[in-house]
């Protein structure tokens, strides 16, 4: 090329190329021997401690229903209650319903 400024540009071009790539080489690495495991150990420890503090609520609960089983049971039937009227209320058959209107407004 005989443009010495079109040559000079390409050539600053060229050098930010080749630092850009060097600079996410660097990325890369750091972030995969350090940022990653760091993260990785941050979220194995807020496990951990969900677990325990979710192993402390159970037995929290399980010695509560041992000095209240009244309570317990009372919740019981009233949950068994509802499950039965959802699955009346699911299995009833909607074409009886419609025959039941048919026959009050007098058409069967």
């Amino acid at each position: 090329m005989n443009d010495h400024r079109a040559t000079d540009l390409l050539s600053r071009v060229s050098e930010d190329v080749s630092l850009l790539r060097q600079d996410i080489k660097n990325l890369i690495t750091h972030t995969s021997r350090h940022t990653l495991p760091e993260s990785a150990r941050d979220l194995a420890d807020t496990a951990k401690h969900r677990l325990a503090s979710g192993r402390q609520y159970s037995r929290a609960q399980l010695q509560s229903i041992r000095e209240e089983p009244q309570s317990t049971i009372l919740a019981g039937l009233a949950l068994v209650g509802l499950l039965a009227a959802g699955v009346y209320l699911l299995s009833r058959n909607p074409s009886d319903d419609l025959h039941d209107d048919y026959e009050d407004a007098g058409e069967f």
